[in-house]
């Protein structure tokens, strides 16, 4: 009973973390994300090597963050992701070459995608860059 109890609150705040918006997160749902906090020194290596560019630009790290979120949650569809961060798909599409131009990884190209949407989900999981690595 503890330890489901345990898993309950650790699964609340993993979703809390992520930002997901089902009031009620399955855990089967969230299997992946232990795996991926099991190693946090990997973790933050990843966010800064892949993502510590990203502080350089104009208005800090957090709008591209934003914008990367958006891109991967809405399935990489440029549309869909201006459509929620209201902006232009020219915009967005201006928005990932900077990406590109700062990171040296493109979000358009499949080969980089994984790694930085791991990158993206690790800034959630560790609060990045709203608290130092």
């Amino acid at each position: 009973m503890v330890q489901s109890y345990e898993e309950a609150l650790h699964a609340l705040d993993m979703a809390e973390r992520l930002g997901l918006d089902d009031p009620v997160p399955h855990a089967a749902d969230l299997f992946v994300y232990p795996v991926l906090t099991r190693d946090r020194q990997a973790m933050a290596g990843l966010v800064l090597g892949t993502l510590g560019p990203l502080t350089t630009d104009r208005g800090g790290a957090q709008p591209v963050l934003d914008t990367l979120t958006v891109r991967f949650d809405s399935g990489c569809v440029a549309a869909e992701a201006a459509r929620r961060l209201s902006l232009s798909v020219r915009a967005m599409t201006y928005r990932r070459e900077r990406i590109h131009q700062l990171t040296g990884a493109d979000p358009a190209d499949p080969a980089h995608r994984s790694m930085l949407q791991t990158a993206t989900i690790g800034t959630r999981l560790l609060d990045w860059p709203a608290k130092e690595l």
